[in-house]
């Protein structure tokens, strides 16, 4: 990215002038633009050609750092291991600890409007103290920051022979705007079918000449965050029509049994008052053993011994001690309808039995209602002989357990992502809208504890991101990618900026 901007020359102009402030001048620099500038961007190309003896000491400026915060984690950058007291100001600590060494040094921070007031007061004490040494050091201080606050704090600034300087990142030309485009688009291998001339002149109209508002679009692309259309709306009106038959024609079936039961009923009452019809003469003992004489032998007419029972009811005649050579028929509504002819063996035999006041055999009950009998010894019996050549029944199979859930992943802290420098890039390796997404992610390709997991929003919605790595430029986050195993290359990642990462965790 940085040699991408290198090549626009009013990029280039600008860095060269700092450049030589820098290394020659040692200035107080308030570098201001409009919000998407490119500031960022800018330090970013001048921290690539800045020459090896000066030493860098940066710091991206967030909302919730305090001042006592700040001058910790300048300090630190100063020398190794400092020994100093956070609530003093930097000029106390910051030359006590580079006592006797001339040092060639560049403050840069960036964002610093968002840092406390009294920033930038204590930055121009410690250059008037320098000014103040027999041998003062290279110090120069570049701050970053909107044009209304440069312009106010530039103001306040007095006491010193060389007076701060206010550099404003002018917007790109529309040629250049065109150029940063497309050698941009190139570099994250976007698709040309991403980029009609439609949607190129959208871009470049609505970035206004600055190079952070048209990577963001590239971004924005390449992260698939472009409006869908809007799908078609339900036929609500149909649905709840079709919903409304369906219930009703459930309803009606419901009723259904109802009348059937009520038909039943009637059929059964209107039976009991009618004559029955011609037995048909089928023994129980031996079905299927009865002939066309036999059937004949009886009529409903004759008088005598040989009426018809029509149910076997408690309070039904008792039948006579002595059974003659005829055949007795009864029939009974008791067992759905079936039509029961008894014999005359049978009735000498119920007559003879002390313990049966009427009623039919429990075996014949059993085979007429279709009951399972009460096994006797013989039975059993049988079922052991038969058992023993019968198949073996096969276990079942117990269900497969459950998969456990997979386990959380916690959300990286913010300020642990807002301390990157905002040139450097991770890797994106996944998003999704839900955690679970995330700790299943996580768990498959066994990336617990080698990643930051941030929430951002997407269109409207939360939205996690799964990020991996801290390299100093884009070309190290490609070589990374490249070494990753084949299951996450399939996610296609792509490196991304800490300095996108920082916007999106503020939506």
């Amino acid at each position: 990215m940085t040699n991408k901007l290198l090549k626009l020359p009013s990029q280039r102009q600008l860095v060269d002038r700092l450049l030589h402030l820098i290394e020659f001048n040692h200035p107080f620099i308030f570098l201001c633009g409009k919000p998407g500038s490119g500031r960022g961007t800018l330090c970013e190309s001048l921290l690539g050609r800045l020459p090896d003896t000066v030493r860098v000491v940066s710091l991206i400026g967030s909302a919730a750092m305090k001042m006592a915060d700040v001058r910790q984690l300048l300090l630190q950058q100063v020398v190794a291991r400092p020994l100093f007291n956070a609530q003093d100001a930097l000029a106390d600590s910051f030359f006590r600890m580079l006592e006797g060494q001339s040092s060639a040094l560049l403050l840069l921070i960036e964002r610093a409007d968002e840092l406390p007031a009294e920033l930038a007061g204590e930055l121009w004490a410690l250059c008037r103290h320098n000014d103040t040494l027999e041998h003062p050091h290279k110090l120069a201080i570049v701050l970053s920051g909107g044009d209304v606050w440069c312009r106010n704090q530039k103001a306040g600034l007095k006491g010193r022979a060389m007076p701060a300087l206010e550099l404003e990142v002018a917007p790109l030309s529309a040629p250049e705007q065109r150029i940063f485009l497309y050698e941009k688009a190139k570099e994250l291998k976007i698709p040309t079918a991403l980029l009609p001339k439609l949607k190129v002149e959208e871009i470049l109209n609505g970035a206004n000449g600055h190079p952070s508002a048209i990577m963001q679009s590239l971004e924005d692309i390449m992260t698939d965050r472009r409006p869908k259309k809007r799908q078609a709306e339900l036929p609500v009106k149909k649905i709840a029509t079709v919903l409304a038959l369906a219930a009703a024609g459930l309803l009606a079936l419901s009723y259904l049994p109802l009348f059937d039961d009520k038909g039943k009923e009637d059929s059964q009452v209107s039976s009991e008052g009618t004559a029955l019809p011609n037995p048909v003469v089928v023994d129980p003992l031996n079905a299927g053993g009865v002939s066309g004489a036999q059937a004949s032998a009886t009529s409903p007419g004759e008088p005598g011994n040989n009426q018809v029972a029509r149910d076997w009811q408690p309070d039904a005649k008792t039948l006579p001690k002595k059974v003659e050579s005829e055949t007795v028929t009864t029939e009974s509504t008791n067992y759905e309808g079936r039509r029961i002819v008894i014999s005359d063996e049978v009735v000498e035999k119920l007559m003879k039995q002390p313990n049966v006041s009427g009623a039919l055999p429990t075996a014949v009950v059993d085979e007429l209602t279709g009951a399972e009998p009460v096994p006797t010894p013989a039975m059993q019996q049988s079922a052991v002989k038969a058992q023993g050549s019968a198949p073996v029944a096969k276990p079942v199979v117990a269900a497969e357990p459950v998969a456990a859930p997979a386990p959380k992943v916690a959300l990286t802290p913010v300020a642990t992502l807002n301390k990157k420098a905002r040139n450097h890039y991770s890797i994106q390796l996944m998003g999704a809208s839900n955690t679970q997404a995330v700790d299943s992610f996580v768990a498959e390709h066994g990336l617990a504890g080698k990643v930051w997991v941030y929430k951002t929003r997407f269109r409207g919605s939360p939205w996690y991101v799964v990020v991996q790595g801290d390299y100093v430029n884009s070309t190290q986050a490609k070589a990374a990618i490249r070494k990753l195993s084949p299951a996450l290359l399939k996610g296609q990642p792509w490196p991304k900026s800490f300095a996108q990462i920082q916007k999106e965790l503020k939506q």
